[in-house]
């Protein structure tokens, strides 16, 4: 599918009720969001899935292989139980990864770093966003904070925030951020 057609289909359902059903070069299935912003680079986007939404999401309009908008019954239940209603845009800057991450570091929160075509992915948290990459403080399994390290933006297809799991680790390791 062509950027053109892509950033096309994701103007005309950002802000609305129409998912998008997208397909990424990295994965297998696809997953649907509801676009809440977006330029020719990067789009904020809210995952879908059940008739639930689990935290905000910054892809790579690159890495989008195919996109379509979804209107079935799925759509009008979620249109009827009013599921975006108590959904706050993040003040989040789309501008570059360095934007995007001062724009995160504002907010305060744990996220997940990841690397799809690489299958890597770091939890934790931002220490600082420079020019080309950010450095980044996370945890491992046991919620051990380990060394601040540095990641290329070149390196991120995706960012995850304000998810069920990002929150809930953060509630628990909150106590031991200063401990390192």
């Amino acid at each position: 599918m062509k950027k053109e057609k892509i950033i096309t289909c994701i103007e005309n359902a950002s802000g609305t009720y129409e998912l998008c059903r997208c397909y990424f070069e990295y994965e297998k299935n696809y997953i649907y969001y509801y676009i809440l912003d977006f330029n020719a680079k990067l789009f904020l986007g809210i995952e879908e899935d059940d008739f639930q939404l689990d935290g905000f999401q910054i892809r790579r309009v690159n890495d989008i292989k195919k996109v379509e908008t979804k209107m079935d019954i799925c759509t009008l239940i979620n249109r009827k139980q009013e599921i975006l209603k108590n959904v706050k845009k993040p003040a989040v800057n789309l501008g570059s990864w360095q934007t995007v991450f001062e724009s995160l570091e504002r907010i305060g929160c744990f996220m997940i770093v990841e690397n799809q075509y690489k299958e890597e992915f770091h939890i934790g948290r931002i220490i600082k966003a420079k020019k080309k990459s950010v450095l980044f403080q996370e945890f491992d399994a046991d919620g051990i904070w380990q060394d601040a390290s540095e990641i290329l933006y070149e390196d991120i297809t995706n960012v995850t925030f304000k998810d069920r799991y990002s929150v809930t680790l953060q509630k628990y390791l909150k106590n031991q951020e200063n401990k390192k």
